[in-house]
């Protein structure tokens, strides 16, 4: 238990065992087909399909996902996102592992941003095999109040962080419908706004059905460990905006001066950057 608190709500520790199943392992390649690091027993990125939330439908809110109050607290703003996240990678999961999965909110923060009220949540995940540290994940949410009708402003041109000049594109790659179905099948995801146009538009003020902020991060996390022929030690991604279904994900690398880092960048259609990331090995 930790001091972390919100209107009554204490942060408590969620613990879960799951077990890196062969199935799983090959129902995630095949999903990821051609865009994965072959060099690992099992996928980087597969950690996140590891102990998902399992609640019954009577135990879900409007927008799919867990009802807050429990794992995380009872924040009164329904829009919910991921906003990035950092990974430190011990080691990889190997296939029929038995994982220990730990996760603590700990830290709250309220903010006023140009899209209205937000609550910022940090999430720590540690996963253990055997008692031995493979990956701790610090991953924060963002929720936004009621956007029903308002779509979020999209960030102006000059505010907008620049893909740089010396980026160079490594791959292209679709975000059809099946493609969402089967991440968030994989992650036991039941968030609507991957799915459900009518409440991505008209509840959550999207333009269309979100891509999922960690299938962007998986890309970028494998992207980044082909170019390097390595397991980044330190990861680290932040989303900027949304990317959308059925628009084209276009991935780009950018080396650090040292050769020890890389930025990678995942850009929509219009050459906006909808994720960032940077990895260190």
């Amino acid at each position: 238990m930790t001091g972390v608190t919100f209107e009554g709500w204490t942060a408590q520790i969620r613990e879960c065992d799951d077990q890196v199943a062969n199935r799983l392992i090959e129902q995630f390649k095949v999903t990821l087909d051609g865009q994965l690091f072959n060099d690992v027993p099992t996928p980087l990125g597969i950690h996140w399909s590891l102990g998902p939330e399992l609640e019954p439908l009577g135990n879900l809110g409007v927008d799919g996902h867990v009802k807050l109050g429990g794992m995380l607290p009872p924040i009164p703003y329904p829009r919910r996102m991921w906003a990035g996240g950092e990974l430190k990678i011990f080691d990889v999961f190997c296939p029929n592992d038995i994982v220990n999965k730990t996760s603590l909110v700990t830290d709250i923060q309220h903010k006023i941003g140009s899209s209205g009220q937000l609550y910022f949540l940090t999430i720590t995940h540690d996963f253990f095999v055997q008692n031995r540290r493979v990956l701790t994940e610090t991953q924060q949410l963002v929720f936004k109040e009621d956007g029903k009708g308002i779509k979020d402003k999209p960030k102006s041109k000059n505010k907008a962080e620049k893909l740089p000049q010396t980026a160079v594109k490594k791959a292209i790659f679709s975000t059809d419908p099946v493609l969402l179905f089967r991440y968030s099948a994989l992650t036991f995801n039941g968030h609507r706004i991957h799915y459900d146009v009518n409440h991505a538009e008209l509840i959550e003020g999207q333009r269309g059905i979100v891509v999922h902020g960690p299938l962007q991060a998986s890309w970028l996390l494998n992207m980044a460990a082909i170019h390097l022929e390595a397991v980044p030690y330190r990861f680290m991604y932040k989303n900027l905006s949304p990317l959308f279904a059925g628009e084209k994900a276009h991935l780009y690398i950018s080396e650090e001066k040292d050769s020890r880092g890389l930025i990678i960048y995942c850009c929509n259609e219009s050459g906006e950057i909808t994720m960032k990331g940077e990895a260190l090995v």
